[in-house]
């Protein structure tokens, strides 16, 4: 499912808005985040942040993962990133040029093709240093409409904070079900925002007509 870059950079484009200095996407009116190089650099941060809870690695229940990544001959081992924003996932996922050490999976897994996908296309696409790998491929797509389209079967799908953007969880997780095959693994991840002052104290998520909402 790879595509031509020159096509994807051009979806990709025509997929943007601008406001306040900040590039936005028009795919999916439910997801209000940043979609430019700024943002992709805080889902870096995120990115290691969520790596330093996992213990350094980049996905939880390794047993699960492994056996359901395990090698076949019979068999396409293929991994679904859900939301993969800058691709940094992609980054620790997939041998692109190392720089670093980490406990990759693409050591792990080599076999396996890995396809990420969002409402824009990630950073890595543009940069001329990192050599992207055969078995990487990412595509512009909307998870709410998207999921429904594809008969293509994954034993891995990951997705990460992108609950914002997802219309209807029950369908989301009826539509990675049906494409996930049997022994497959689902991975979420997710969190709890929290507001906190200059303080460090935590202060409550308002919306419009609470009390003391400014």
């Amino acid at each position: 499912m790879a595509q031509d870059s020159n096509i994807a950079m051009a979806e990709a484009r025509s997929n943007l808005t601008g406001s306040n200095e900040r590039s936005f996407q028009e795919l999916n009116d439910a997801y209000k985040l940043p979609t430019d190089s700024d943002e992709h650099s805080r889902l870096d941060l995120q990115h290691e942040a969520v790596k330093l809870m996992l213990g350094g690695n980049i996905y939880q229940s390794p047993e699960l993962v492994k056996a359901a990544l395990s090698p076949r001959e019979d068999l396409k081992r293929r991994v679904l990133d859900v939301g993969t924003g800058s691709g940094k996932w992609y980054e620790d996922t997939i041998p692109l040029k190392r720089v670093s050490e980490a406990i990759d999976m693409a050591e792990e897994f080599p076999h396996a093709d890995v396809l990420g996908v969002d409402l824009v296309m990630p950073n890595v696409i543009t940069d001329s240093s990192r050599r992207l790998p055969p078995n990487c491929s990412f595509r512009v797509a909307d998870a709410n409409e998207d999921m429904g389209k594809t008969d293509i079967t994954y034993d891995l799908i990951h997705q990460r904070c992108v609950e914002s953007g997802i219309h209807d969880s029950d369908l989301f997780f009826f539509e990675a079900a049906r494409v996930l095959r049997p022994g497959g693994v689902l991975l979420l991840v997710s969190a709890i925002p929290q507001l906190v002052d200059g303080h460090g104290k935590i202060t409550p998520l308002q919306k419009p007509g609470d009390e003391g909402y400014v």
